[in-house]
């Protein structure tokens, strides 16, 4: 049996969709320590033929973009 890592932080985040790399990116910007889980499934967002109220972006790049700035952030890990 595998031995599982023991983390500490201040902020857990449950999945790396876009509401847990915006809660992250607000987190972030509170310098909170944060970690975001990043399970193995992708987002439902993936899952969806289109985005119809997000302007700009496609959906493959919007998760993307969320991901890359809540990794911008020093104070947050992703975990998964």
């Amino acid at each position: 049996m595998e031995q599982m890592k023991q983390y500490t932080c201040e902020v857990l985040i449950i999945g790396s969709g876009p509401a847990g790399c915006s809660a992250a990116i607000y987190y972030g910007r509170a310098s909170k320590d944060t970690i975001v889980l990043d399970g193995k499934q992708e987002s439902a967002l993936f899952q969806t033929k289109e985005i119809l109220n997000y302007p700009v972006y496609r959906k493959k790049h919007v998760s993307e973009l969320l991901k890359k700035h809540a990794k911008s952030h020093n104070s947050i890990r992703m975990i998964g």
